[in-house]
């Protein structure tokens, strides 16, 4: 096995250990790999999609001023293939879920423009119609 090096603040840290512990994971070395398959996996699911798809995105993230400029212009440039946003606040939280039907291509260069934004945690969640 290859070793890496991760350099992380105290706090960031802390917490880790805390979940880790709370989690049943024996190291921390175990925690990160599992972490890292979690990470591996919801990004490679994606990865060979192409063609027409119908997919939710759900964004949390802290209110703040220009977070909700910087998510407008981004629901701006895609509006052809956003057809709704419902959004709830909760505490000084913003929850977001956008439908989103297109072109795998288009929603997956929202997706990454969201996903690349400080303080937004996003999934994406495929919606098949049987």
């Amino acid at each position: 096995m290859k070793i890496i090096s991760l350099q992380v603040s105290e706090d960031l840290l802390d917490r880790f250990e805390k979940v880790r512990k709370q989690s049943g994971f024996s190291s921390k070395s175990e925690a990160l790999r599992d972490s890292i398959l979690k990470f591996i996996k919801s990004h490679e699911k994606f990865e060979n999609l192409e063609g027409y798809r119908i997919m939710t995105i759900n964004l949390v993230y802290p209110v703040k001023e220009s977070l909700v400029d910087e998510i407008s212009e981004l629901y701006y440039k895609f509006h052809a293939i956003i057809k709704a946003v419902s959004d709830w606040r909760i505490a000084e939280k913003k929850i977001e879920t956008v439908l989103v039907v297109g072109e795998f291509g288009f929603i997956k260069d929202l997706y990454q423009s969201i996903a690349k934004i400080k303080d937004v945690s996003s999934s994406i969640h495929e919606i098949i119609l049987d």
